[in-house]
């Protein structure tokens, strides 16, 4: 676009790509389309990979295969795997016909792999040396790289003439070794490596646990296909902490502040509906108590309270289990240890916090019995509560099934509806003894 304001176009010339992303996704996006044309391709294709995926398929979706393929064409092989992965198939099938052949090989290689597997996560960027070379001769295919974009070398891996991982080596040996000596010989045999099928939440881990730089990625026969980088996985981790958070409250877990309004309705209105259906369940039991708060009306003071405090309570218990099992740090023999802790925890803060409600109803409306009824009902609500904090997330974990997806509309139900029978039961347990 030749029209284009220069002092505009030198400004997002200076921004970092992830910051001209953020202008991007700020922008409508035929004004957003106009930017990207107007500067250099290899400055918008990096911008373009910096996209949330739904917004990359908007943008594309309005550009021509011609200019798709050029977008792509001026991104590392990975990135534009992830770009492309975002388009339609039409889209996609015409952007990749038009790569030159070598890319485009790379591309659909890649394409191969779900996108939550190292596969779909790694990058195919690496320096591989050959076992039998000699320190010399690795030295001179490194120097033949200086001149071309090359990827980070924190490691440097080593394979044999199948292109199967044999180990890595590491920069030092490659300036201090003699020449003469050959790769096989001092090379590190104990590395570790990740196959390409592997789950990007065991990726996370691994990464967390063991502070890797970087791993390779191995085929199904062994042989050297990709490199993940502690960059990536960070990402990975982040996304994987989202939507964890989202699926604890019913959303789809890839929703964002800007994505357009007719997706995010279809992630959450059924959930809202299924929030709605426990609510009725609660309203239920409440309904089998109506002739009791009828006739103690007082009681209906206090129905939020001992329900609310149970699902306070219960949501502390859901976060720390569903966090330890996302990070593999309870396994399923440690369920007992969290169930036992997490029932003692509940049983204290249920007398600390039944004894203080206790004190305050009796201060408040001058009944000792109400007190006592209040106390104990949020004394058995906050254990209900801290027994479904550890039950749901490993019932539905022991059911191959996220344990942050919906655990805390369960959760919710179990503590409004054990609450309410707690609270009501006991009251007109009361009624009849004292015949209140």
């Amino acid at each position: 676009m030749e029209d284009r304001d220069p002092a505009t176009t030198e400004e997002y010339l200076q921004l970092h790509p992830a910051d001209l992303a953020d202008r991007l996704q700020r922008m409508p996006s035929d004004e957003a389309r106009e930017v990207l044309i107007g500067l250099p391709r290899a400055t918008a294709a990096a911008a373009i990979s910096e996209l949330e995926h739904e917004q990359s398929q908007e943008l594309l979706a309005g550009f021509s295969p011609e200019q798709v393929t050029e977008f792509l064409g001026a991104m590392p092989s990975n990135e534009a795997a992830d770009v492309a992965g975002d388009l339609s198939d039409e889209q996609r099938e015409e952007a990749l016909a038009d790569l030159p052949p070598e890319k485009s090989a790379k591309v659909n290689a890649l394409l191969r792999y779900p996108e939550d597997t190292a596969g779909g996560i790694m990058s195919d960027r690496f320096i591989a040396l050959r076992s039998d070379q000699t320190i010399l001769e690795c030295q001179q295919t490194l120097r033949s790289l200086a001149e071309t974009e090359t990827p980070d070398v924190s490691y440097l891996y080593v394979t044999d003439g199948q292109k199967k991982f044999l180990g890595v080596i590491s920069l030092r040996d490659l300036v201090f070794r003699r020449p003469e000596r050959r790769i096989e010989d001092i090379m590190n045999r104990s590395a570790a490596s990740i196959r390409v099928d592997a789950d990007q939440e065991e990726i996370a881990r691994q990464f967390e646990h063991y502070h890797y730089l970087g791993l390779p990625v191995l085929d199904f026969e062994g042989r050297l296909v990709g490199v993940l980088r502690a960059n990536d996985v960070i990402e990975v981790a982040q996304d994987e902490a989202t939507e964890d958070m989202q699926l604890m409250v019913g959303l789809s877990g890839e929703e964002r502040a800007l994505t357009p309004w007719h997706r995010s309705i279809r992630s959450r209105l059924p959930w809202l509906c299924v929030n709605l259906g426990t609510a009725f369940l609660a309203a239920a039991v409440v309904g089998i108590f109506e002739s009791t708060i009828a006739r103690w009306t007082v009681l209906a003071i206090f129905l939020p309270i001992v329900a609310g405090q149970g699902g306070n309570a219960g949501a502390q218990t859901l976060t720390v289990i569903i966090r330890d099992l996302a990070l593999g740090e309870l396994s399923p023999g440690d369920g007992r240890k969290a169930l036992m802790k997490e029932l003692l925890l509940g049983a204290v803060n249920g007398l600390a916090i039944g004894l203080i409600v206790g004190v305050v109803s009796y201060v408040w409306k001058g009944q000792a019995i109400l007190g006592l009824v209040v106390g104990v009902a949020m004394l058995l609500n906050m254990v209900a509560a801290a027994l479904s904090g550890v039950l749901i997330p490993f019932g539905l974990k022991a059911m191959k099934i996220d344990p942050a997806l919906a655990s805390s509309i369960f959760l919710t139900t179990v503590t409004d509806v054990a609450g309410f029978f707690f609270f009501l039961g006991l009251a007109t347990m009361a009624m009849r003894w004292w015949g209140i």
